[in-house]
């Protein structure tokens, strides 16, 4: 497998997405997506490799491999949204003819659940209306809000299966903690401070936690011995200690439930924040593609 003629293939798109995106439209945004998505998607035919390990691959915390030299900047999250758009739609010009007046990019991937999730994937009348909305003249807040509604009445529905996600609310509440905190020390833009405030500065132990964080967002994933110091302390602490506990875990059942409290996209992106902390230049290069 040729890496890293793949990432020389995809920067480019990547790059130009990040530097234009604030002044790039909805439709416009959608259709450099599908095209980083497309080199994606014939990557993963040639090479008969599954998504998820080609994404982490790319983005070069790589699986099975410590303390591996980052191969680029293109995140587990973001090739991931791009994958699921090239599935959704067949070509760029469908993405005309379907959204050709979607004011902004963030409108299309809330409603993303009803075009790919087999569960919730809307069809006909359901699906027609959809695009409407998304084309509509409304401003973005109101198709935001209005697509919040969809989610809250066709996803956020009660049921016996959801009783058990109480017993994880705990972890789900260290995990949203913790997130803010590292997000926060990011925003800050102060290295040094920042390994202050999390009480470590190991960077073994940031490269092995950023790869257990992955290893809940999908099961297979290989996971890593993370020993916890005894200087260790605060949130990183109690983020660290809960890592573990769901990974120590033979059955499953547990952090199946956990990604249904935290969605796997939020779950790598925080390992992409974690790895940000293990080095001041890996620090710098995220901060300067937010």
């Amino acid at each position: 497998m040729n890496i890293d003629g793949l990432i020389k293939e995809l920067s480019p798109l990547y790059n130009s997405y990040k530097k234009n995106k604030s002044a790039l439209g909805g439709t416009a945004s959608l259709q450099i997506m599908w095209d980083i998505g497309d080199v994606l998607q014939k990557f993963i035919f040639k090479n008969n490799i599954p998504p998820h390990k080609l994404f982490w691959t790319v983005y070069g915390n790589a699986e099975g491999k410590q303390n591996v030299t980052r191969n680029s900047y293109i995140t587990r999250e973001f090739q991931g949204k791009a994958h699921r758009i090239r599935k959704i739609f067949s070509s760029k010009e469908e993405i005309n003819q379907l959204l050709p007046n979607l004011k902004s990019f963030i409108c299309f991937r809330e409603a993303m659940p009803f075009f790919d999730n087999e569960k919730y994937k809307f069809a006909g009348k359901e699906k027609q209306e959809l695009f409407e909305l998304l084309n509509s003249k409304k401003s973005s807040k109101e198709i935001l809000r209005k697509i919040k509604e969809l989610q809250k009445e066709k996803i956020g529905i009660k049921n016996s299966r959801t009783q058990r996600l109480g017993d994880l609310e705990s972890e789900k509440n260290i995990f949203v903690n913790f997130y803010n905190s590292a997000y926060k020390l990011l925003k800050e833009s102060n290295y040094q401070n920042a390994l202050t405030e999390l009480t470590i500065k190991d960077t073994d132990f940031f490269s092995t936690l950023s790869k257990n964080t992955s290893c809940l967002s999908n099961e297979g994933l290989k996971k890593y011995p993370l020993e916890i110091p005894e200087s260790l302390s605060g949130i990183l602490k109690d983020y660290s200690l809960a890592v573990n506990t769901l990974l120590d875990k033979e059955d499953a059942k547990a952090r199946r439930r956990f990604r249904r409290l935290i969605p796997p996209e939020r779950i790598m992106r925080l390992a992409d924040i974690i790895y940000a902390f293990t080095s001041e230049k890996n620090y710098s290069k995220f901060i300067s593609l937010k």
